[in-house]
């Protein structure tokens, strides 16, 4: 693991796996973010931002981060829909537009009434207050504005993911398919491999000067050393060990509990390297001392 102390401009913590552990929600968790915001304190008087980098949707992840005390909705940085939206110094922007969403959602529907399934409205996740899907209904994720989510029964799941692949490849159109029939959920995106779309926001930001720290628990919250991006797991992060042994830090505390680890880390070496720099100018400014003279007088 590295001990060097980075530079580090902006904090961005992953929700699903990280933030919520599998199988919670922000409502159920809510009574465990008083540590959180106690180890948010330090780095928020010390000006540094925290935010979060997430697949869900921007609305959705401007209400969850001013639950756990990241602030307002439009003052801490948010990277959502799998790092196809950022919402950064008061702006919104959309790295891959989706010109196609429209036809998806048209074929998603037509294979849904094939199915004799009943559409419900657009919802949030049922981490965000979602109500889950029957075996016999389905719903459009609400507030994507460049991406489409489904929650649907697993048959729905798996046909529309074999249909649009087929449609996509006819069409010439590139898409990316995170598919997941056992957590009734299918993301669309606008590039291929979907994987990679945090990591690419997380090197633009690099390059802007804005020196992020991804906190998360998969592959999908890595970048590879030496691209201007640190990163740092929680406990159980589900990565290979070399990924693990190259981020910036590890923690060995699980979910929440090792977020809070993680910045706490951040807090301490910032305070290290405060004290550093000031016990440098310190010397530097510091008048010399003059020796005093020799006495001639003999004991």
């Amino acid at each position: 693991m590295r001990s060097a102390v980075p530079s580090i401009g902006t904090v961005l913590l992953d929700v699903n796996g990280t933030l919520l552990p599998a199988g919670s929600s922000a409502h159920s968790s809510r009574r465990g973010w008083d540590r959180l915001r106690d180890a948010l304190g330090p780095l928020h008087a010390d000006g540094l931002t925290v935010g979060l980098c997430s697949d869900s949707p921007l609305e959705q992840l401007r209400e969850f981060g001013r639950q756990i005390g990241l602030g307002t909705a439009t003052t801490f940085p948010v990277v959502a829909e799998n790092g196809n939206v950022i919402s950064l110094d008061g702006g919104i922007r959309v790295m891959a537009p989706f010109p196609a969403a429209a036809s998806v959602r048209a074929l998603i529907s037509e294979i849904a009434a094939a199915h004799g399934l009943e559409q419900l409205q657009d919802a949030p996740a049922p981490e965000f207050g979602g109500t889950p899907v029957t075996p016999r209904t389905w719903a459009f994720g609400e507030n994507r504005r460049a991406s489409v989510s489904v929650f649907a029964p697993p048959s729905l799941v798996t046909a529309a993911a074999r249909a649009l692949g087929s449609w996509a490849r006819d069409h010439g159109i590139e898409l990316g398919l995170d598919r997941s029939p056992r957590r009734c959920f299918l993301g669309v995106h606008p590039y291929t491999p979907y994987r990679t779309g945090k990591r690419r926001t997380l090197e633009v930001l690099a390059g802007e000067g804005h020196r992020p720290l991804m906190v998360g628990d998969s592959l999908s919250d890595w970048v590879p050393p030496g691209r201007g991006v640190r990163c740092a797991f929680v406990g159980d992060a589900t990565v290979p060990e070399p990924v693990r042994a190259s981020a910036w830090f590890a923690s060995t505390l699980p979910g929440p509990d090792g977020v809070v680890d993680v910045l706490r880390r951040v807090a301490a070496m910032r305070r290290a390297t405060a004290v550093r720099r000031a016990t440098a100018v310190r010397h530097r400014f510091e008048p010399c001392r003059e020796e005093a003279p020799p006495s001639d007088s003999k004991e």
